[in-house]
């Protein structure tokens, strides 16, 4: 299917914005085409070379200059790359494509220049391509005035075109997405107020339900869980709004609560605490600002987003896929006796490079990090009656049952029986 630009999502006038930029920065002229050769657009008050309006008002050359720009935009969208061409009228112009979700729906056309200064031989050219115009001494005169450009300045202005075009495609792309999610997850939050009010929710008026989904979000932030992440902030918020009986001034204190909370549920996951903090402030700029429930709860959602999207913001890429893989590897593998020689060879690395890595990035060892995921995953089991605090034990990596009542009583500061009593 022969997709145009016009249908598509592309902020228009910010691409205008751009191409006016580089028309000024370089002198040469730049114009949207879709994939029909059509003009779509170009920046305000520019011209044409004095030569292509001259072409274009000569019978049937207007059609013409549709039909190369037609040819070069398809060639190159199919080779994903500047495509470099003389038009029907002798001169070099180049296609750049636009790229969007991986389908060409058009090109940014560049060029009206020569590549040479004009001689004998290239007049005699400029007759051969242009043999039906009358008046050739009036073209002769419009092709002098044509600027010359080198071989390799053309080269490297179409590729920086090429680059700033399709990241700013991308870029929308992806602003258009977090919107798109942002209004989808607000609909969701509706949605859950509109039930929760439907469903007659009357349970004591305490906080214990509400307190144990907050600390299995909170486990969730820690793991770096985004799916369970989202589905869980939605069933608290609901749980907060009932409890709370829609007053905003009490769910606006809860908010605040909760954020901060997240913060330093981010920060055991490996968030720098600085970042952390500074998020902090702006979020609770941005919360006293805002007098609505469905935002009160967008907001705690997507500061949890961020929180988990800057968690691995640490500087060296290639640390930051080596720590994700560890991590994954670890969540993934953590029921079985693994230490920290399994994921060094799993990754590829030495014992000492990996221990490195998470005491530098994480503030832990690898085995804290083991036995961190242990515990948090034993409170999500302590909820199935029919699992005893042995099975529990045993499904989370722990051989001796003694050992893991040590080491969860470490962490959660009371023992697995204790706690699972305060569950029921």
């Amino acid at each position: 299917m022969n997709k145009k630009i016009e249908d598509t999502d592309i902020d228009k006038n910010y691409l205008l914005d751009v191409m006016a930029s580089f028309s000024k920065a370089t002198g040469l002229y730049i114009e949207a085409v879709n994939n029909n050769g059509e003009s779509y657009f170009k920046p305000n008050n520019l011209e044409r070379s004095e030569f292509c309006k001259f072409i274009r008002s000569q019978g049937k050359c207007n059609e013409k200059c549709k039909e190369s720009y037609r040819v070069a935009s398809l060639e190159a969208g199919k080779w994903e790359e500047p495509y470099f061409f003389r038009c029907h009228a002798g001169i070099v112009i180049w296609a750049v494509p636009i790229i969007v979700r991986g389908v060409s729906v058009g090109s940014i056309v560049c060029g009206q220049v020569l590549m040479w200064e004009p001689d004998e031989f290239f007049y005699q050219e400029l007759k051969e391509f242009n043999s039906d115009i009358k008046e050739f001494n009036t073209l002769k005169e419009k092709a002098m005035k044509l600027e010359v450009v080198s071989a390799d300045r053309i080269q490297a202005v179409a590729d920086t075109l090429f680059v700033v075009v399709n990241y700013l495609v991308k870029r929308n792309i992806c602003i258009l997405e977090n919107k798109d999610a942002s209004r989808l997850f607000m609909q969701k939050i509706r949605q859950e107020l509109e039930d929760r009010k439907k469903s007659h929710f009357h349970k004591k008026d305490d906080y214990n339900s509400y307190l144990k989904k907050e600390r299995k979000l909170l486990s969730y932030i820690r793991l770096g869980d985004k799916v369970n992440i989202k589905n869980t902030i939605l069933n608290l918020l609901g749980d907060l709004y009932v409890k709370a009986r829609g007053d905003k001034n009490i769910i606006r204190l809860r908010t605040i609560e909760l954020a901060s909370l997240i913060s330093r549920a981010a920060v055991d996951g490996g968030l720098d605490g600085e970042i952390a903090m500074t998020m902090m402030e702006d979020f609770n700029k941005e919360i006293c600002k805002v007098d609505n429930i469905e935002c009160f709860f967008y907001e705690i959602y997507d500061i949890a987003r961020d929180f988990l999207d800057k968690i691995f913001v640490l500087g060296d890429k290639k640390h930051i896929s080596l720590l994700k893989k560890a991590r994954n590897f670890i969540i993934e593998n953590y029921s079985k006796p693994i230490k920290i020689e399994d994921v060094a060879q799993y990754l590829f690395i030495s014992k000492s490079h990996l221990s490195r890595l998470f005491r530098k990035e994480l503030d832990c060892t690898v085995n804290d990090y083991i036995t961190r995921v242990r515990v948090e995953k034993a409170v999500e089991l302590m909820k199935k009656r029919e699992l005893s605090i042995k099975d529990i034990s045993n499904r989370v990596g722990f051989k001796s049952q003694s050992y893991f009542t040590k080491v969860f009583k470490k962490h959660i500061d009371v023992n697995p029986v204790v706690y699972r009593n305060k569950l029921f």
